[in-house]
């Protein structure tokens, strides 16, 4: 298994310890990061993906009928049995990422996003420093990068740990850690919050391209 299976698989690992011993009332905690989804909703959408995938269900991937319909199947089935399900195919999974490119890294990004967004459910946080998460920001920052370039704004973003996305010369740059810029690229943070980051330059042309891809800036303050 290469770096990309391996940082999937760190993040079930984790999440497995995170949920597998909650009981029903913990289960349905609400998710402040995905509003219409609970700890259970959650750990079903990334079961379903697993098996989905391997089945052949691709239909609509990544849309929001396709991981309805994940969470829907599931509504009856406790979290063990869902994590039993998700170990069940995951190795097949896991030995595919690292070969079919962006596609293995957009895996990881959702994995990861999902660990943390049952970690703020839980009031749980860690695991900030994770492999998956620099995977995550690799795939995420070079498509913010290019998307706001396509709107003609041109910014950089830069990490606390020197790496650097975009044109160095940009008017514009944004700097934080890794799991600050993650967050805020899969759509973990208010407006308010992206404006109160560490930016050089007017962020104000940039604040819309926060919207991008699926993602669009957390409705309320995200506290975790």
């Amino acid at each position: 298994m290469g770096e990309v299976g391996t940082a999937y698989a760190g993040c079930r690992a984790r999440i497995a310890d995170l949920v597998a011993e909650l009981d029903d009332v913990q289960a349905k905690a609400g998710v402040p990061t995905c509003p219409l989804w609970t700890v259970h909703d959650v750990v079903a959408h990334v079961t379903g993906v697993v098996s989905d995938v391997q089945a052949g269900r691709i239909d609509g991937i990544a849309t929001d009928p396709w991981t309805a319909a994940q969470v829907e199947a599931r509504c009856g089935c406790t979290v063990r049995e869902m994590l039993d399900e998700w170990n069940e195919h995951a190795e097949w999974f896991e030995d595919l990422l690292d070969g079919i490119g962006d596609p293995g890294r957009q895996a990881v990004a959702d994995v990861v996003a999902h660990e943390h967004d049952i970690r703020a459910a839980l009031r749980r946080p860690g695991a900030r420093d994770t492999d998956a998460v620099q995977i995550t920001l690799g795939f995420m920052a070079p498509g913010f990068v290019a998307w706001n370039r396509a709107r003609g704004v041109d910014v950089c973003v830069r990490t606390t740990g020197g790496l650097v996305f975009g044109a160095r010369e940009a008017a514009v740059s944004l700097t934080g850690d890794p799991f600050e810029l993650m967050r805020a690229m899969t759509g973990r943070r208010s407006v308010e919050q992206l404006r109160a980051m560490k930016w050089n330059g007017e962020p104000e042309p940039v604040i819309p391209g926060f919207e991008f891809g699926p993602f669009r800036p957390a409705a309320q303050p995200i506290d975790e």
